[in-house]
């Protein structure tokens, strides 16, 4: 497993680092290969007129700074880590280098603080979800961090996005550690006028009850997930929740997982805005990490 660190010294991404480091179980399993990233935006050009200046011990000299200034966190981490220093803007080269690695796994630091920023995220956060094409597991500053074995918990509808992250969690179960507990959730609506998405696939008998209805869609959108982890002879409970998804998913994690793992299902040129509304509701109105898997 290849994962991919970016850093730049603030708080977000040494919480993301003390994280990867307590994972004491997966090094073992996995022999997982770490790279810190360090992206440098390019000096101004002002700057770089001057004659004495020299730009490469510029940047140079900088990453050596931060190398330092994180030596405690990096030594932590149990295998010997790669460190890549880069220069540009890190939301275009970030997610860039990522899928250039074919790195199974970004982990970063996000500083988005609200509505109004980037849909909850920082930019480089937001980019790097946007258009990598490996999961990116989001800390916030506010994180707070568990070592053992975590709760993960996967959000499902009846898209093919459910099974895909199935696997991604089966074949990569060790991170979250060595017991640790898998949820797949799936949330119905408790609108009885609401069509379901499985009704296109034949006719409901009129006789049913919302109730069985809602059973249903619930088993239609869990079933093959929860069939991939049995396959894999892991244990997964399959957990129905009912209301709205934007207020009932957030409300559940906190209270029982440590990990959510979210799809994107963005669409279309504006790869920004590349979040369905329960990601959104997600990642603003909870501090858990939250893995998010691109529609790709």
């Amino acid at each position: 497993m290849r994962v991919i660190v970016p850093v730049d010294g603030g708080r977000d991404c040494r919480e993301a680092i003390r994280f990867i480091a307590s994972k004491k179980d997966w090094y073992s399993e996995e022999k997982p290969e770490i790279e810190l990233v360090f992206v440098q935006k390019p000096v101004v050009e002002r700057t770089t007129e001057q004659p004495e200046f020299d730009m490469s011990a510029y940047y140079d000299a900088r990453a050596m700074a931060l190398w330092s200034s994180m030596r405690e966190e990096i030594e932590a981490i149990p295998v010997e880590v790669k460190k890549t220093s880069l220069v540009g803007h890190p939301a275009q080269l970030i997610p860039q280098y990522a899928n250039e690695q074919k790195a199974d796994l970004v982990v970063m630091g996000a500083r988005g603080l609200s509505a109004l920023q980037n849909l909850y995220l920082g930019s480089v956060s937001l980019a790097t979800i946007a258009s990598s094409n490996c999961p990116v597991l989001v800390f916030r500053q506010t994180t707070e961090l568990k070592s053992g074995n975590l709760r993960v918990g996967l959000s499902v509808d009846d898209s093919p996005f459910g099974p895909k992250c199935a696997d991604y969690l089966i074949a990569h179960r060790q991170f979250f550690g060595k017991d640790a507990t898998f949820e797949i959730i799936n949330v119905v609506p408790d609108d009885p006028l609401y069509a379901p998405d499985f009704v296109n696939e034949g006719p409901v008998p009129p006789q049913m009850t919302w109730e069985e209805i809602q059973a249903l869609e619930f088993d239609a959108s869990v079933k093959t997930p929860v069939e991939r982890f049995d396959i894999a002879g892991v244990p997964v409970k399959a957990v129905k929740l009912i209301g709205d998804p934007e207020y009932v998913l957030p409300k559940y994690a906190d209270e029982n997982l440590d990990v959510m793992v979210m799809g994107t299902h963005g669409k279309g040129a504006l790869r920004s805005l590349v979040f369905g509304s329960s990601t959104r509701a997600m990642i603003a109105a909870t501090n858990l990490p939250i893995l998010v898997v691109p529609n790709v």
